[in-house]
């Protein structure tokens, strides 16, 4: 049985009774060589994984480690312009350990991987938003990991998710990590909520999912990027960033996505989609 909180936990678990994946860590072999011996055990893998099968391509594309590859991520978005500096990396560890002692994940599990919350971390903490928006937040975990960059500008973030019982989780591990006084999360549509915004928001984080049997085919699963993009676009500032969960690369575009990449490549002046396990997006307004 999966246990609650960060999928990567089972996972790796599992992971690690395969040589394959420990050499593959050890670098004693190459990211194509573990592919290839972690596939020829397939079926031995699905076995393990038990009823949660669907986390067999989540372990192929495990990098050998996550924080070297968050890092390399993060340099390129230095390198083209997207953050100023690169923030020091003593405090994301202490956090990290206050995330990992403290953090309710009640019965939810979450598929933000550590590359990803590192990422996030660093990219808050460089550019330190005023103003932050979560769309699709569920409950505040990723959102969490940008909030010390809210806290030092002495911003304020908003969280946004029409379930009212994720939500209560997030507000409740928001005040137990100090920022109850620089969140405020609404149980509602983001297409509610959007609408009434201004445009000062300098970091917005999209993980929205639509219900996969909604009348508007536009409107379900990842495809609610598409449907969400306009009303995001007008509540940012110009320089703003929008960081984007299960984004696709452009190698493997995914159909559903087609519409907000279209407004993306249209509206934002740079974008660096970064190969994570949940595939990372970062577009420049």
């Amino acid at each position: 049985m999966m246990p609650f909180g960060p999928a990567v936990d089972y996972i790796q678990a599992v992971l690690s009774k395969f040589p394959a994946y420990r050499e593959y860590r050890s670098g004693r072999i190459s990211r194509e060589q573990y592919v290839e011996r972690l596939e020829a055990q397939a079926a031995e893998l699905r076995q393990r994984l038990g009823k949660f099968t669907h986390l067999y391509d989540l372990a192929i594309s495990y990098p050998a480690d996550f924080e070297t590859q968050a890092d390399e991520i993060f340099s390129t978005l230095l390198a083209q312009g997207f953050v100023p500096e690169q923030p020091a990396v003593a405090p994301f560890n202490q956090f990290r350990q206050r995330i990992l002692a403290s953090y309710d994940h009640g019965r939810y599990h979450t598929y933000i991987h550590p590359d990803e919350a590192r990422l996030l971390y660093f990219i808050s903490m460089a550019r330190k938003p005023r103003h932050m928006v979560a769309i699709g937040s569920f409950y505040g975990y990723w959102a969490a990991w940008a909030m010390p960059g809210v806290q030092a500008a002495g911003g304020e973030a908003l969280l946004v998710d029409p379930n009212r019982e994720v939500c209560a989780l997030a507000e409740e591990n928001l005040r137990k990590l100090g920022f109850a006084d620089r969140t405020i999360v609404r149980a509602e549509k983001a297409e509610t909520v959007l609408p009434t915004m201004d445009g000062q928001v300098e970091l917005a984080l999209l993980d929205a999912t639509g219900p996969p049997d909604h009348p508007d085919p536009a409107y379900r699963g990842k495809g609610i990027y598409g449907f969400l993009i306009k009303d995001i676009f007008a509540i940012m500032r110009d320089g703003a960033l929008l960081v984007v969960h299960n984004d696709s690369l452009p190698e493997n575009d995914d159909v559903s996505l087609e519409s907000f990449h279209a407004f993306c490549r249209d509206h934002f002046r740079k974008q660096l989609v970064a190969p994570t396990p949940e595939v990372f997006g970062v577009y420049l307004k």
